[in-house]
């Protein structure tokens, strides 16, 4: 169970899990911010436009700050960015493959099967007069 805990804890082997801690803290003040704007706006307090911007500026924040984040795991696993590149390339070439023999298996069987089908013959249209 403690390693199951400790899994949890750090994200990756590279990081910090103290880096995600400014994100925990984030959330609470986003749903605290929002929270605190519905109630406000509940009593058509002039005050609420105020504080669901300031909701969606830490949100701003917060996703400068995972960017951030995203740059520094990107250059401290390396290694596993370039697995993900190379398991990558290797499903959009068996999808590749896959997709140009069922096209292939299709016009094979189209073109066979159009000598053996008869194709409906289309009445003479009808005179009026």
């Amino acid at each position: 169970m403690s390693t199951l805990i400790a899994q949890v804890k750090t994200p990756s082997e590279g990081l910090d899990a103290a880096l995600y801690q400014p994100l925990y803290l984030v959330l609470v003040i986003y749903v605290a911010l929002f929270v605190l704007g519905r109630v406000l706006d509940g009593r058509d307090d002039p005050r609420t436009d105020a504080v669901l911007d300031a909701g969606f500026a830490l949100l701003c924040l917060a996703a400068v700050y995972v960017a951030v984040l995203a740059v520094y795991a990107f250059t401290s696993e390396f290694d596993l960015i370039a697995d993900m590149v190379e398991i990558m390339a290797v499903m959009i070439g068996f999808f590749a493959i896959l997709v140009v023999v069922l096209l292939g298996v299709e016009l094979l069987l189209s073109v066979f099967g159009r000598g053996r089908r008869k194709g409906a013959e289309v009445p003479p249209p009808e005179k009026t007069d």
